[in-house]
């Protein structure tokens, strides 16, 4: 998928490419499953983007990043065969 796409939609931007849109931690948590609190304590493995003292997110790095952590627990788990 090209990123100048249009692919997501934007109450106030209308429709703007994927990575346009940056996330904050509490929306990472709910991607994530986890509590706001540990996207905070896990900043430092996540992909972020700074602004001053607020921490962002593009959708896409966090895709990437738990593609990464999938494919990293897959070739551990053969390992241990």
């Amino acid at each position: 998928m090209d990123n100048s796409e249009v692919v997501a939609s934007h109450a106030v931007f209308g429709s703007v490419r994927a990575d346009a849109i940056l996330l904050d931690a509490s929306e990472v948590a709910q991607i994530l499953r986890v509590p706001r609190s540990w996207v905070y304590s896990h900043l430092s493995e996540l992909p972020t983007i700074r602004l001053g003292r607020y921490v962002r997110f593009r959708r896409s790095a966090i895709e990437r990043f738990l593609e990464q952590r999938v494919q990293g627990l897959a070739s551990e788990s053969r390992a241990c065969y």
